[in-house]
């Protein structure tokens, strides 16, 4: 199997100054000529970006395969392709307008409001979610009345610094805080620990593989094929003893739709256990995941090829099966 680059190593592309010039066009002509502008502007990413282009037409086969889609034409392919990086330049507006502050609870629908009130009453947590749909516009979520609290989100900053000093730069009060991990260490633990102690919540992005420990994984099945996720988030929110959820924020006929739901309670697991129990929560959250992307296909925004980064046969998950096999 040909092992693709690790997304950590992808550079990001554009600039901050592209992102504000769109930025500006929206704020002073509106919607309809930003999106005229975009759609250029999206079309040379979408034809330069070959790496990424093919990408995204593995996913689109996944997904076309898992829903007993007829393959498509190479260019019915290439139309459907760019659907997914229009939508993701689509994006930019929900972004600045959820760290403006001019997305209001009222303009989310909570679809599940059981999980909702769980993720409240919970005293910090942690949350997973994924590069699928728009994780800011929750901010509205978690920024206003008795309910407020800072969300602590995991990135890795190298890989895109201007659109998230951008947002900083837009807004540096807002309740989302980045949490940049690109040397994540002992002390990092220490401080999540603590935030999630204040009450707060810690969101990680569980659809990537980890930048220090890549081979550090758990294959789950995925739209139809084994796909390699990090064993580092779900050792994480064991280590943190406290309640964790996910949460996936897309957008259906102009509408936010949240999904928050429960997916574990804090729980002691032995040593000998813990590869075996991480392996069912990387399951649990790739059959999660994959029921929101079946949902908002064309806003999966992970742009590298998210089944073929790690080899199974090198990979820790393979390594420890191979070594219980020998006891």
């Amino acid at each position: 199997m040909k092992r693709e680059l690790h997304w950590s190593k992808i550079k990001e592309r554009g600039s901050m100054l592209g992102i504000e010039v769109l930025v500006l066009v929206y704020k002073i002509f509106g919607k309809v000529l930003f999106r005229i502008c975009l759609t250029p502007v999206m079309f040379y990413f979408y034809i330069t970006g070959s790496s990424q282009r093919h990408a995204i037409w593995y996913f689109l086969d996944r997904y076309n395969t898992s829903q007993s889609i007829p393959r498509k034409s190479c260019f019915s392919k290439f139309i459907q392709g760019f659907k997914i990086y229009f939508s993701f330049g689509l994006s930019i507006i929900d972004k600045f307008d959820a760290w403006l502050g001019k997305v209001n609870l009222k303009d989310i629908n909570i679809v599940n409001d059981e999980g909702y009130q769980e993720l409240l009453a919970a005293n910090g947590a942690i949350i997973f979610s994924a590069h699928l749909g728009n994780m800011e516009v929750c901010r509205a979520i978690f920024s206003i009345g008795e309910h407020k609290r800072r969300l602590n989100v995991i990135t890795y900053n190298e890989h895109t610094p201007s659109f998230n000093n951008f947002l900083k730069k837009v807004n540096a009060d807002s309740a989302i805080n980045f949490i940049h991990i690109n040397n994540f260490g002992p002390d990092d633990t220490i401080k999540l620990k603590q935030r999630i102690e204040d009450g707060e919540a810690v969101v990680i992005f569980a659809d990537r593989t980890s930048v220090n420990n890549p081979e550090s994984v758990c294959f789950a099945p995925f739209l139809g094929e084994e796909a390699p996720f990090a064993i580092g988030p779900f050792a994480l929110a064991s280590i943190m003893d406290c309640q964790v959820f996910t949460m996936f924020c897309i957008k259906k006929e102009g509408k936010y739709q949240a999904y928050i739901e429960k997916f574990a309670d804090p729980i002691k697991v032995k040593r000998r256990e813990r590869k075996e129990y991480f392996t069912q929560l990387a399951k649990r959250f790739a059959e999660r995941l994959e029921n929101h992307v079946l949902l908002a296909p064309y806003q999966w925004y992970n742009f590298f090829n998210f089944w073929k980064t790690v080899n199974k046969e090198t990979s820790s998950d393979s390594k420890s099966h191979e070594q219980l096999s020998q006891n």
